[in-house]
């Protein structure tokens, strides 16, 4: 099979960064293929740099360095072309100003989220896995995008990580929201999660569940998911302006249901037109 070229055919014009700018589609595709090349070397890279020091203290020779080096530089490479690709979109930069996100990870979702097709919050925390109610019955296709869904745990991980910066504004969500749920799963609010809870084969685990408690990496991902929920959502706030220059919809839950608590969005002094427009994040709809 032939590779594609980069350079055009006769005839054919050479398409600038502005170019793709403005055919949507192509750019999408461009940062996927991007995003995805990214994910595969790292992994390369990693499992070469397991497989050295499995060996050891033995001396190993130059061409086994070579192949995590060779993928390192790759990883390297299309770390900066992410960075060439997003300096001048204003929705990645007010990603990567978010404590903890960086380009890679807003190259993941600005490559796989469609906000015209997008109206809500909530189709995208669908699209990314993030809803408990969806169901993958076996032998169906998969109702989610699992690379979107391995992006977002990435963006969980970073706020975890960088949950004790005070400029982390989903992190002290995470450590927030983890506080509240170790404090009901001490009083039994998770004794029906925990009737039906599996996976668990350690002794301290079990003796949990058997006073109907969950395990704390329940817990802990459970806070992990909220705040990337929230971050979604605010993501969805301001991909929903750049695109119609007007805020999105209400959830079902806010304009329906009545149920709300605001959750302003961070730096969203960098849309000035939105944050005077902007109602306010909705906390209970994330839950």
């Amino acid at each position: 099979m032939r590779r594609a070229s980069a350079k055009p055919t006769k005839g054919e014009k050479t398409l600038n960064r502005e170019d793709l700018r403005k055919v949507g589609k192509i750019f999408a595709a461009e940062l996927r293929l991007l995003v995805s090349n990214y994910y595969q070397v790292q992994e390369m890279r990693k499992r070469m740099d397991m497989q050295l020091r499995h060996l050891g203290d033995r001396q190993v020779l130059d061409i086994s360095l070579a192949g995590p080096d060779i993928f390192g530089g790759w990883e390297e490479d299309i770390a900066k072309s992410f960075k060439k690709a997003l300096r001048d979109d204003p929705v990645a930069c007010w990603v990567m100003a978010q404590r903890g996100i960086g380009h890679i990870i807003a190259a993941g979702l600005l490559a796989h989220i469609d906000i015209t097709r997008a109206q809500t919050a909530g189709h995208i925390w669908r699209f990314a896995g993030l809803d408990p109610s969806m169901k993958w019955a076996k032998g169906q296709k998969r109702p989610y995008n699992a690379e979107l869904k391995q992006i977002c745990w990435h963006a969980g991980q970073c706020f975890m990580k960088q949950s004790n910066d005070p400029d982390c504004f989903y992190g002290k969500l995470y450590r927030e929201k983890k506080r509240e749920y170790i404090a009901r799963n001490e009083a039994g609010g998770f004794a029906e999660k925990a009737k039906v809870y599996q996976g668990v084969s350690d002794k301290d685990n079990k003796a949990l569940l058997a006073k109907g408690m969950v395990p704390a990496a329940y817990i802990d991902n459970c806070a992990r998911r909220f705040a990337v929920k929230i971050f979604l959502s605010h993501l969805h706030t301001v991909l929903y302006w750049n695109e119609y220059r007007k805020v999105p919809p209400l959830p079902y839950a806010v304009s329906i249901l009545g149920h709300a608590h605001e959750i302003g969005i961070p730096h969203i002094s960098m849309f000035p037109d939105l944050a005077k427009a902007y109602r306010g994040g909705f906390q209970e709809a994330a839950e």
